[in-house]
C-alpha cells in the first residue's frame, strides 16, 4: 500500500482491484471509492456494461505492428483460422462448423482452462482429425502471428459482449480478414466490407467466407495501421488526460470518498 494519499492512493486502489478481478473488471464495487473518477474505457462496448462511471474518452487498444509481419498472400491450399480460449462464449465450435459447411480446413490455437475441459472434451476434441479440423494448442507469440499471416481468413463468431479483441487486429495487421459475429466490440474493429464481413448468424459467416478471399489484403493491414497505431493511441491519451488535469472543476473526482 502508499503511504501517501491522493492520486497515488487512488492508482493503487484501482490498479490493485483491476489486477485481482482479472476479466471481471465491470465490478461496481471496483469504483465505489472514486465514483467521479473520469474513466476511459477500450470501445464504446465496454461503457454499455459498466453506464454507472463517469467516462471521460474512449480509446481503443493497438498493436506493436513490427511484430506482425504482412503477408501479401495466404497459405495455399488456404484455410481459415481461430484464435482463443476453447470455451462456449469464444465460440470453437461456432468455427468448426463454419469451416465444414464452406469446405475449408480449420486451424484453432488456444488455452484449455480446466473449468472449460469438459466442454472441449465433449463439443471440440470429437471433430479434431489433424487434417480438416486442427488444435495447435497454446501457441505463443511468433507462431500465432505465423498462423494469422497464413491464414485465408479469421473467423470471430463470439457470443458474449466482449469490449475488445486483440486478436482481430493482429490478423488484420497480418492482412488476413476477419468475419465477426455482430457483438460486444466487434463492430468497432472490422471495417465491413473493407477489412472482413460482420455477421448476425453462422449461415452469414459461411455465406461471406467466399466474399472475404476477395478482400485486399493489404487493405486490411492499412485500416490497422491508420486506426489502431500506438502513435496515434498515445496522442488520444495525452489529450483526454490534459483534459482532465486541466479542469479545475474534476480536482475533487481524485479525492478518495470517506466512509
Amino acid at each position: 500500500m502508499p503511504r501517501h494519499g491522493g492520486l497515488e492512493r487512488v492508482i493503487h486502489v484501482l490498479t490493485d482491484g483491476l489486477v485481482q478481478q482479472g476479466h471481471q473488471v465491470s465490478n461496481p464495487s471496483l469504483f465505489a471509492p472514486c465514483p467521479q473518477l473520469p474513466v476511459i474505457n477500450i470501445s464504446e462496448a465496454q461503457k454499455q456494461t459498466m453506464l454507472h462511471l463517469n467516462y471521460s474518452d474512449t480509446i481503443h487498444n493497438t498493436l506493436d505492428l513490427s511484430r506482425y509481419p504482412f503477408a501479401a498472400e495466404c497459405q495455399t491450399p488456404p484455410y481459415i483460422a481461430f484464435i482463443g480460449r476453447m470455451a462456449p462464449e469464444t465460440g470453437p465450435q461456432f468455427a468448426i462448423a463454419i469451416a465444414l459447411h464452406a469446405g475449408l480446413p480449420l486451424k484453432m490455437a488456444g488455452k484449455i482452462h480446466p473449468s472449460e475441459q469438459e466442454f472441449f472434451d465433449h463439443q471440440i476434441k470429437p471433430h479434431i482429425d489433424g487434417q480438416r479440423i486442427q488444435y495447435l494448442g497454446d501457441v505463443n507469440h511468433a507462431q500465432k502471428a505465423d498462423l494469422l499471416a497464413k491464414a485465408a481468413v479469421t473467423v470471430f463468431p463470439i457470443i458474449w459482449d466482449k469490449p475488445f479483441g486483440l486478436v482481430m487486429l493482429e490478423s488484420m495487421a497480418c492482412g488476413t480478414p476477419v468475419i465477426g459475429m455482430n457483438c460486444g466490440v466487434i463492430p468497432e474493429v472490422i471495417a465491413d466490407g473493407k477489412s472482413g464481413f460482420i455477421c448476425s448468424t453462422i449461415n452469414e459467416f459461411v455465406k461471406k467466407i467466399s466474399a472475404a478471399l476477395q478482400l485486399n489484403r493489404a487493405d486490411c493491414r492499412h485500416h490497422v495501421e491508420t486506426l489502431f497505431h500506438p502513435t496515434l493511441m498515445v496522442s488520444q491519451y495525452e489529450q483526454a488526460i490534459g483534459l482532465v488535469l486541466s479542469s479545475q472543476n474534476n480536482l475533487h473526482t481524485f479525492q478518495r470518498h470517506q466512509s
